[in-house]
């Protein structure tokens, strides 16, 4: 415990206190914007709550700079903070713990037992609201049933397996009335597949920002084992998703036209397909797993690795889905950036180079892809300024065309590396993990990879 610290707890809590602040009844029902000026009135700059008999209660903004310096010391001293809810939340149960700890007392100055009964009253508060919940996402994948298939801890399964788990149906109100709603949704957005993922430790809020983000992982394993032509758009219905069918109105000379085009991810490949196709990628799909459930639980063998890989296949994901070719390639260079923890336009380069070198044992003046004339040199560099030019202005996001088909092979030779890289990382970190105390370093993570890729002498 150091003093200095338990010392400013309690200057911070008096401050609070000091500057809370309960309003007298109005004489009249508040309305509109009458609420926010009859707290202004009183100076209440952050209201913590109404109390049936009509009075306001809440802080001063000095009490709030105190409640919000109490929450960053709570984070720093408590990593389920860090990991299970955002500071802002966290300074509610703050403040609604003082409050509740010294209820009448308001004036009193704070104790040291009043700083450990106010901690012990955040972490009860917090505990009510992180419990364990299992999240339902629609997604889009395939347009018709197929069977059902895990990544790690995230469970996919058509509409059709969720009617029949839950019995679904008329004669089943409860169940009916909890479902009814998602199944409406996704009949309207055309969507026949749902994710399930549980996760832990978290608040709601936060809690459904990681399953939304460990079910894009998961769904990355999905699109490296499936055809780009058909797994690009593959996505949750939480996610920025293209309608169904877009519609539009064509006019040459005085006729007008109605055209429409269906977006549907997976359209016209069939659940045998899509089956056999996960089938055969088995392993990639078990390995990409790992890395989801490192993500959800923190608690990965290789905290920092595993969250390189996390970064870079959430940056593909969104590049496989993006329309516009030159946002594309820029997201997929970030991805391959962030996947070997580049932390400089110099870093990149070479580390891209050592990863060429480490994972397909070609070096700079190897020819890639085989049999083109384009040298990995060459692919280096244009991978890695193309995205800087881009985002600092020196080439056109609108109208640089040679980026996405000239300058290394284009959108569709970079999605390939990107996506052969990561499943490629994925599978290798597995083996990584398995030595005999591995160091969570990407420079002897490829040393790794190439010593493991070389033939024993």
């Amino acid at each position: 415990m150091n003093p200095s610290t338990e010392a400013r707890k309690r200057d911070l809590v008096k401050s609070a206190l000091q500057n809370f602040i309960i309003t007298p009844v109005p004489d009249a029902m508040l309305v509109n914007d009458q609420a926010q000026q009859w707290l202004k009135k009183y100076e209440i700059a952050f209201a913590m709550d109404w109390l049936p008999t009509g009075e306001a209660r809440g802080f001063k903004q000095s009490g709030v700079n105190a409640l919000i310096e109490l929450t960053s010391i709570l984070r720093k001293e408590e990593p389920t903070y860090r990991r299970g809810t955002r500071p802002e939340r966290l300074a509610v149960h703050v403040a609604h713990s003082i409050v509740a700890v010294f209820k009448n007392c308001l004036a009193s100055i704070p104790t040291p037992d009043n700083i450990v009964a106010i901690e012990k009253e955040v972490r009860q508060s917090f505990a009510a609201k992180a419990v364990t919940c299992t999240h339902c996402i629609p997604c889009r994948i395939i347009p018709e049933h197929a069977s059902s298939f895990s990544v790690g801890p995230v469970e996919f399964y058509s509409q059709e397996d969720l009617i029949k788990r839950e019995n679904i149906s008329k004669g089943n109100p409860l169940k009916e009335m909890s479902y009814g709603p998602l199944l409406e949704f996704m009949q309207s957005q055309s969507a026949y597949w749902v994710a399930d993922v549980t996760v832990d430790g978290f608040d709601d809020v936060s809690g459904l920002e990681r399953a939304n983000i460990a079910i894009d992982l998961a769904l990355i394993a999905v699109q490296i084992a499936i055809p780009p032509y058909y797994s690009r758009c593959m996505a949750r219905l939480t996610d920025r998703t293209l309608p169904s069918t877009i519609g539009s109105v064509t006019k040459v000379g005085g006729n007008a036209r109605f055209g429409s085009q269906r977006c549907d991810p997976g359209l016209g490949f069939s659940a045998g397909a899509f089956d056999q196709f996960l089938s055969r990628s088995a392993p990639i799909l078990v390995s990409i797993g790992n890395r989801v459930r490192g993500f959800i639980t923190d608690n990965a063998v290789l905290p920092k690795l595993d969250q390189s890989w996390s970064d870079a296949a959430y940056w593909l994901h969104e590049g496989l889905t993006e329309p516009l070719d030159t946002v594309a390639v820029t997201k997929l260079e970030t991805a391959i950036e962030v996947l070997l923890s580049a932390a400089s336009s110099k870093n990149s380069g070479s580390r891209l180079e050592d990863a060429f070198s480490s994972f397909y044992g070609l070096s700079p003046e190897c020819s890639y892809p085989s049999g083109s004339n384009r040298k990995v040199k060459h692919v280096v560099k244009a991978i890695v300024e193309s995205r800087s030019r881009i985002l600092h202005g020196t080439l056109s996001t609108l109208t640089a065309d040679s980026l996405a088909t000239d300058n290394h092979g284009g959108r569709r030779m970079l999605e390939f590396l990107c996506m052969d890289l990561l499943a490629a990382f994925s599978l290798k970190l597995d083996a990584y993990a398995l030595i005999t105390a591995p160091k969570d370093d990407i420079k002897d993570f490829l040393q790794f990879v190439s010593a493991e890729r070389k033939p024993a002498t």
